[in-house]
């Protein structure tokens, strides 16, 4: 009986340092829903990118960003394949403009961004990559519509919460 009940305390213990254990994640808002429409777990060092159609020069744009050490959002690199309206044209001191074939290269980039802002619509396929090769199409979640994207620390119990609320909204 003494056993059992050392295994209960144990598990409990454990479950509820599980459910208050800090977790980073990358979470999505339709900004005007007021709502959450994706949540994916990140750690420092971590990877994605987002593509889309320039809705001037209708060329593929592809932003890549890296989460650093205090699991900020960090721009290191944009390809584009026109260098006309709208696309970068102005770099910094460390940054590097390359031409490969068929498209325009900065890489270099440490361009550190609080949160990303994207209007997000069908027609310029706006896409988010994220680092298991999972192909996310930003529209899909709540339509065309004005996305939020930032990094958040919740607990794994919140964590839990918020998935499981998304996958039965």
């Amino acid at each position: 009986m003494k056993k059992i009940r050392i295994i209960i305390l144990v598990f409990l213990s454990v479950l509820f340092v599980l459910l208050f254990f800090p977790l980073h994640v990358l979470q999505i808002q339709a900004v005007r829903e007021g709502k959450m429409v994706c949540i994916e777990p990140i750690t420092r060092g971590d990877r994605f990118a987002i593509g889309y159609l320039h809705s001037v020069e209708l060329c593929s744009v592809w932003d890549f960003f890296t989460v650093d050490e205090q699991y900020r959002i960090v721009l290191s690199e944009t390809t584009f394949s026109s260098c006309n309206t709208g696309l970068p044209a102005v770099l910094s001191a460390e940054e590097v403009f390359r031409v490969e074939k068929d498209q325009f290269r900065i890489s270099n980039m440490h361009r550190v961004v609080k949160e990303l802002s994207l209007w997000v619509d069908e027609k310029y396929n706006n896409t988010l990559k994220i680092r298991d090769g999972r192909t996310i199409t930003l529209p899909e979640l709540a339509g065309n519509t004005l996305l939020c994207i930032t990094i958040k620390k919740v607990s794994c119990g919140k964590f839990a919460y918020l998935t499981a609320r998304l996958m039965f909204e």
